[in-house]
């Protein structure tokens, strides 16, 4: 069974933040000593670059300080830059690459449903109905309360381009998505270029008590990885076309 995180916090962004920050406090104390004094050069530097930045314009000394003021600026930037991506990187990549920030707030209360866009639009285009299949299955599942999270490969508006959804020199935004699969701006969330949704979906479904996926990707290069989510009757649902309609059934677990 998946872990049932709701006693202990909210929402998605409570569990996660928890998490690294359990990994934090895990760190050996001179890691953290080396945290430290990071911190105290870096706000040194701050110092010095205002004291001479202060003495330049009040000119207070004679000599050229101009080189020697820039190269300080330039080192205080990249040391600043370097820190905000050291710490972008601690955060969980679902919350790191969640350009809305929706995500963080997503109640574990909520039954949600996890839905792989990109696959559940090749299934719909494979077919000849385009975005009509994954556009019913948002429709019907918000009807009946399902919290939408809808992920996409980062490729989605190439794909959509070369079949003709949208005009090739578009300009890419949420907005095409919006229109093609009748889906709210809260509901989207679109996976950096060089990586799969697969991973993204997963790992909501571990991190979300209720919640299922909808996708005819049966992900079977991550059951190894995803042994607690993938090994429920109801953690994917698939797509099919029966008499003309768009089903969802229901994957059954074999062992």
């Amino acid at each position: 069974m998946r872990g049932n995180f709701a006693s202990k916090s909210n929402t998605l962004g409570e569990v996660l933040s928890s998490k690294s920050s359990a990994a934090e406090h895990g760190l050996g104390s001179l890691t953290r000593v080396s945290r430290i004094l990071k911190k105290l050069i870096g706000f040194g530097l701050l110092v010095c670059t205002f004291a001479l930045a202060l003495g330049l314009l009040l000119e207070w000394s004679d000599i050229k300080i101009d080189p020697v003021l820039i190269l300080l600026c330039a080192f205080v930037f990249v040391w600043l830059t370097a820190g905000r991506k050291s710490n972008v990187g601690k955060q969980h990549f679902l919350l790191a690459n969640d350009r809305l920030g929706f995500m963080r707030s997503l109640r574990l209360d909520e039954k949600t449903v996890v839905i792989d866009g990109s696959n559940i639009y090749h299934f719909g285009h494979d077919n000849g109905l385009d975005a009509q299949p994954l556009s019913e299955i948002v429709r019907q599942l918000r009807s009946q309360g399902y919290r939408v999270i809808c992920f996409f490969d980062a490729n989605i508006y190439h794909t959509l381009s070369e079949h003709g959804a949208i005009p090739r020199r578009e300009r890419h935004s949420l907005v095409l998505l919006q229109q093609i699969f009748g889906l709210d701006v809260s509901e989207i969330y679109v996976v950096p270029s060089g990586v799969q949704a697969d991973v993204f979906i997963l790992e909501c479904l571990k991190y979300l008590p209720i919640s299922f996926a909808v996708t005819n990707d049966k992900y079977r290069d991550y059951a190894s990885e995803y042994p607690t989510v993938m090994s429920e009757n109801l953690w994917r649902k698939s797509v099919a076309i029966s008499d003309g309609k768009i089903k969802l059934l229901q994957h059954k677990f074999h062992g």
